[in-house]
């Protein structure tokens, strides 16, 4: 990525994706750009459709106005106006609340724009709204998730994706996979991986020597490999080899006791084998303040760990902290960098 133009008060530069125009994005987008602590941090700019975000509950009377920018004018944006790139890419009559091949194509040219710009030096970060799954895939896009999507996008083929609360950082080796094809993915490689990308990600926050616990895939641990191999021929192997490169990292432990100390976490990262494992803790611990990034791609990238809300997209009551704390976390980390 090329090294990107701050402003003259060296503030960094976001592109503020949309996300799903019928899911509450542009509602939560709105909300976060009336929040006056957003513009003391950076210059935000919106990757979206101007329809759909002047359509948003509680814009009309927000006395926000739109300017129609290119990423490298948003220096120039005025107190109480939102500065756009405005991909016109939403059709008048796009449902609320529905999945649709037009949303998920809207969401994904939104993506393939911020990342653009970002790669171009002329923003320092991207930072999303929710989008949705199946609406990326009812668009023709065949791919798991947006991180698959993005990977491929910038040409990346290992990465690791960090979910960040509070007070602790989740990684995960296998993510959106089946769980009757888990075992097949926890491979000595795929475990090394997640370990040195999260060693990396918390790292550069200014973390001195991050400790990291790692999660058994097996009950009990594998029971020295009565109950699963997996811990015995890839996890541990992986653990071992992380500590001879100098990470500070201890497992695998049986995943119930594991996670269990996440109340008062002892570790920085704790890294799960799949989905699952650990999300449980985190939703009930950090839900509305967990952040989403990917660790391996060119372009850093943030967005809130929820979904897109089809249930209350359009009400004016979606919760907009989760979406300000992930762009402000972004924004620590790029200008710590």
């Amino acid at each position: 990525m090329k090294e990107s133009q701050k402003d003259g008060l060296g503030l960094p530069k976001v592109a503020l994706c949309m996300g799903d125009p019928a899911g509450i994005g542009p509602e939560i987008v709105a909300k976060v750009l009336l929040d006056g602590d957003v513009y003391r941090q950076c210059i935000p700019v919106v990757i979206g459709d101007a329809g759909s975000l002047s359509r948003a509950p509680g814009w009309q009377s927000s006395g926000l106005r739109l300017q129609r920018v290119q990423a490298a004018d948003v220096g120039a944006v005025q107190p109480g106006t939102v500065a756009i790139v405005d991909m016109d890419n939403v059709p008048d009559g796009l449902r609320v609340g529905v999945p649709s091949p037009e949303g998920g194509k809207a969401v994904t040219e939104y993506l393939n724009k911020a990342m653009e710009l970002a790669l171009a030096g002329q923003v320092d970060v991207v930072v999303s709204a929710p989008l949705n799954k199946e609406s990326i895939k009812l668009a023709g896009y065949d791919f798991d998730d947006e991180c698959d999507y993005l990977a491929s996008l910038l040409g990346v083929e290992e990465y690791t994706v960090l979910v960040v609360g509070r007070r602790f950082t989740l990684a995960t080796v296998a993510l959106h996979v089946a769980i009757k094809d888990v075992a097949g993915w926890i491979t000595r490689d795929r475990v090394l991986r997640t370990l040195r990308d999260s060693h990396s990600a918390i790292s550069r926050e200014g973390t001195v020597r991050p400790r990291i616990g790692v999660a058994a895939l097996n009950p009990h641990g594998g029971e020295g490999g009565t109950l699963g191999t997996e811990e015995v021929e890839a996890i541990r192997p992986a653990i071992d080899r992380a500590r001879a490169e100098g990470i500070d990292v201890h497992g695998p432990f049986p995943a119930d006791s594991f996670f269990a100390t996440l109340r008062d976490p002892i570790y920085d990262v704790y890294v799960g084998m799949y989905h699952d494992q650990g999300r449980a803790a985190m939703k009930l611990l950090d839900f509305g303040h967990a952040t989403t990034t990917i660790e391996g791609l060119p372009v850093p990238y943030y967005t809130p760990a929820h979904g897109s809300a089809y249930d209350i997209a359009g009400k004016g009551v979606a919760e907009h902290q989760n979406m300000k704390e992930a762009l402000l976390l972004a924004v620590r980390r790029v200008s710590h960098q």
